[in-house]
């Protein structure tokens, strides 16, 4: 069967790129399939593209036929998170994000500091609702878990810290707290995808880490569970 041409979708069926002779209407003609195929891919996790012997965990392949024709078109199908980039003050954003969490944190004696250098632009392209999300899910975490922390008492400070490196253009935004930390073993399963019973702050963690590859980034979580010096630092980074 000859093969005319490629297509890559993203998690949603949307055609992101396509290259090759495309016949008129065949993404409408097809889009069940499309979208049938990127199901498949969130759905049938690492066993299914194992047994395809793929070398990305996350790019599944198929051909599709034309109906009639003859010929087939390579559906390329990527778990890559989609992106809605807008110009977002970072400031801005976080001072009205965290400001919902103020008045729990200081019911519990938590004190919240939010901090943003000056190497800050002013306006930054980003998924400003999945990033807003990320940095309030971590420091919802971080005062559930200082809630009882472990110096038995009330009390702590979770710091929010804005970066910006303008030689590679990253945005940083880190979450320290001072609570009870995590374990180093489980630092280190934190983002580990063949597990099938991960829930809460793992799965959140994992959503993060796809909001901050798609922004080009990466996410960093160190802790610690020694006392003193106990705690955690989550490092977001934006693209």
């Amino acid at each position: 069967m000859e093969r005319d041409a490629q297509i890559v979708i993203g998690p949603d069926g949307t055609v992101l790129a396509a290259t090759g002779e495309l016949p008129p209407g065949l993404v409408d003609a097809h889009i069940e399939d499309f979208a049938g195929l990127s199901r498949e891919i969130r759905d049938a996790g690492k066993t299914l593209l194992h047994q395809l012997r793929l070398s990305h965990d996350r790019v599944l392949s198929r051909s599709v036929a034309l109906d009639g024709s003859g010929r087939s078109v390579q559906v390329i199908a990527i778990e890559a998170l989609a992106l809605h980039r807008t110009a977002t003050e970072v400031r801005t954003l976080l001072a009205s994000k965290l400001n919902v969490l103020r008045s729990q944190a200081t019911a519990a004696g938590v004190t919240l500091r939010v901090a943003v250098a000056h190497e800050v632009p002013a306006v930054v392209k980003l998924d400003a609702h999945k990033v807003a999300w990320a940095v309030t899910t971590l420091v919802g975490n971080a005062l559930r878990y200082m809630q009882t922390g472990s110096r038995r008492i009330s009390g702590g400070a979770i710091d929010v810290r804005a970066g910006f490196d303008r030689a590679s253009a990253e945005l940083t935004i880190e979450v320290q707290d001072d609570g009870p930390g995590i374990p180093a073993d489980t630092v280190a399963r934190l983002f580990k995808r063949d597990s099938l019973n991960v829930r809460g702050a793992g799965l959140a963690l994992l959503l993060m880490s796809d909001i901050c590859v798609a922004h080009g980034g990466t996410i960093e979580v160190r802790s610690s569970i020694e006392v003193p010096g106990h705690g955690t630092v989550v490092r977001l980074t934006f693209r």
